[in-house]
């Protein structure tokens, strides 16, 4: 039980979390829509939770130990090469992409410069690399929970405090 709740914990931190953590998209992506977005919203969670479940019972099933056991199983083997360089070549975009982020807010919010920011992220990049994988999703299971939580309290805190009655916000 305890893997499967670490399993859940990781795949909401990072799936869902890294994706819909800005809440960017679901304002750009849903909520412009207006109530029609709850659709979207719907469809979104339902995709998340059933193609997470697939891939996690695939992998179980075939016993792997990596993702191309998954990819080429899905894909073939040739073309599971192809997808899974185009995964890392996203991965590797995203955490470019981070990095140059965590160097922007050292810079912004503290006054460090943006470089210190982008050597700090990248030395605790290379130090949770060299976990291994148990103990990064414990870390990630472990610290979702909190972020959940503090979302909560911030929309909580939004919501009670501003001045726009519902329709406000709903309209625009």
């Amino acid at each position: 039980m305890k893997n499967s709740i670490n399993l859940a914990g990781a795949y909401i931190g990072v799936i869902i979390g890294a994706g819909f953590a800005s809440g960017q998209e679901v304002l750009q992506f849903f909520t412009s829509f207006g109530i029609h977005s709850v659709l979207g919203i719907v469809v979104a969670t339902v995709l998340f939770a059933f193609l997470g479940m697939q891939v996690t019972q695939l992998g179980s099933t075939l016993q792997t130990r990596s993702h191309k056991s998954i990819i080429d199983h899905i894909c073939g083997r040739f073309i599971g090469r192809g997808v899974d360089i185009i995964i890392t070549f996203f991965l590797f975009g995203v955490t470019v992409i981070m990095i140059a982020g965590s160097g922007t807010i050292f810079e912004e919010q503290f006054g460090i410069p943006s470089m210190v920011g982008a050597i700090v992220m990248t030395v605790l990049t290379i130090g949770t690399l060299l976990l291994n994988v148990n103990k990064i999703m414990s870390i990630i299971s472990a610290v979702t929970p909190f972020l959940f939580v503090i979302m909560i309290i911030i929309s909580g805190y939004s919501f009670f405090t501003s001045n726009l009655s519902l329709n406000q916000i709903i309209s625009s």
